[in-house]
């Protein structure tokens, strides 16, 4: 066995460039390396971004991307936190067993395996293979609808595996990582845009001799840019833009970039060029500030997440080692119904924990269950929308199902069902689960 000392960071990024490569046949980016050896070091995402001279947020979402990466090709989940050991593991083991890169990586797993490995994802069909069968199209625009926390993430790192395998290039975009200071103007935006495509193909072209050299807005220079650098390539492009929602409160930049991802999809009708380009837009709401026949939201093909059924809950559970029937999980889908998040978190808990159902229940709803984290984030984002706040107390409060009237506004209920928080039923609404009900019942009784 090799001593610690051997396996340096140089090493390291070595190794992990190598088992990368054999995954994705793609090397590690200049920045990702940059990013795996400040981590190395115990930095953090602002002292990486300080050093390399690029925002805490575009580092953070470089440094997700990488882990994903990592993770994928090690067989196991890893973060900066923990990504050092595993990949000591595996050099090890190679090293040890005169194994080459030739060999695989991993032994299939069982299904006992995955409760240290927690890399488990439940299809729900037909919605896989619909959206497999769209990116193929030429200038597909790809839209993915459904609240937070239930599973957009997932597809799309399953869509960009697909895509990848096709041989396109792929870019994945979260504008969670996106700062405040990046939406000081619209200028400002679209170059940071451009430049993290740029730097996600490692392109030579700078874009900021490009912006000053080009003629006209920042809308016709971030065009130029990709009609001259990004699409003129054998393969298709692929960009995925995560959690879009971001953008929405900067109606200005909101309205002009959405706009022009239209725009570009309308392009592929008829510019060859544009044919090269694919976008998957994952979203929670519908942006109704821009003209409708502006907006990508009513353009393309909309896909809409579905919780899980209850064969699907059973088939999670069976596969994290727990032996279920369908009583316990008519038990759990009682409470938080399919919901892919709040199912998981607690199938992974009872697989972790010496607990059971019924405990991991009776304090589902409380400030010290499970899910306080979740429920805590609805009532803040509540609590900052009094309109929201003051109709979701209507339904919560509710013995049964509230109609729309006077004094619950359509518009309104619609909101918290892109949301997630209640349920729709013709010309009526109800709280959308039994947790959130119970939880939102306690806070509203409270705070009257």
């Amino acid at each position: 066995m090799n001593s610690d000392s051997e396996f340096i960071c140089e090493v390291a990024v070595e190794f992990a460039n190598e088992i990368i490569n054999l995954q994705t046949s793609k090397n590690l980016t200049n920045l990702e390396e940059d990013v795996f050896k400040g981590c190395w070091e115990d930095k953090d995402y602002h002292e990486i971004a300080e050093k390399v001279g690029y925002s805490t947020g575009h580092i953070t979402g470089v440094g997700k991307q990488l882990w994903s990466k990592l993770s994928e090709a090690l067989g196991k989940t890893v973060s900066k936190k923990t990504f050092r050991q595993p990949l000591r593991t595996e050099w090890e083991r190679r090293r040890l067993h005169g194994i080459t890169l030739l060999a695989p990586l991993v032994e299939p797993q069982s299904p006992k395996s995955i409760e240290q490995n927690f890399t488990v994802y439940i299809e729900r069909p037909p919605i896989e293979e619909r959206c497999y069968s769209e990116i193929i199209k030429p200038g597909c625009l790809l839209r993915i609808k459904a609240p937070w926390q239930t599973g957009k993430t997932e597809l799309i790192s399953r869509l960009i595996h697909y895509a990848e395998q096709k041989g396109y290039r792929t870019a994945v975009l979260n504008l969670r990582d996106v700062t405040q200071e990046d939406f000081g103007n619209l200028d400002k935006f679209l170059q940071g845009f451009c430049n993290i495509i740029a730097d996600r193909f490692e392109l030579p072209a700078s874009v900021e001799e490009h912006w000053r050299k080009s003629i006209g807005n920042s809308k016709i220079k971030c065009r130029s840019y990709f009609e001259k650098y990004l699409l003129p390539d054998e393969s298709p492009l692929v960009l995925a833009l995560d959690e879009v929602d971001r953008i929405f409160p900067y109606r200005e930049i909101a309205s002009e970039f959405l706009g022009m991802l239209r725009t570009w999809h309308e392009d592929a009708k008829t510019r060859q060029i544009w044919r090269q380009f694919r976008q998957i837009v994952l979203h929670s709401e519908i942006y109704t500030e821009v003209d409708i026949n502006q907006s990508p939201f009513n353009a393309g093909c909309e896909m809409t997440l579905t919780d899980f059924n209850q064969g699907q809950v059973l088939d999670l559970a069976r596969q994290y080692g727990l032996d279920w029937d369908l009583a316990k999980v008519t038990q759990l889908m009682a409470v938080v119904g399919g919901h892919p998040y709040l199912v998981a978190d607690a199938i992974e808990h009872l697989a972790q924990q010496d607990t059971t159902l019924e405990e991991l229940l009776q304090t589902s709803h409380t400030a010290w269950g499970i899910y306080s984290r979740h429920l805590e984030r609805h009532w803040r984002n509540l609590q900052s929308n009094s309109e929201l706040a003051c109709a979701f107390q209507q339904i919560v409060l509710a013995d049964s199902p509230v109609e729309f009237n006077s004094h619950l506004n359509q518009n309104v209920v619609v909101k918290l069902n892109d949301l997630g928080l209640v349920k729709l039923f013709n010309n009526s609404a109800t709280a959308r689960y039994e947790l959130y009900r119970q939880y939102f019942s306690d806070r509203f009784q409270h705070n009257l």
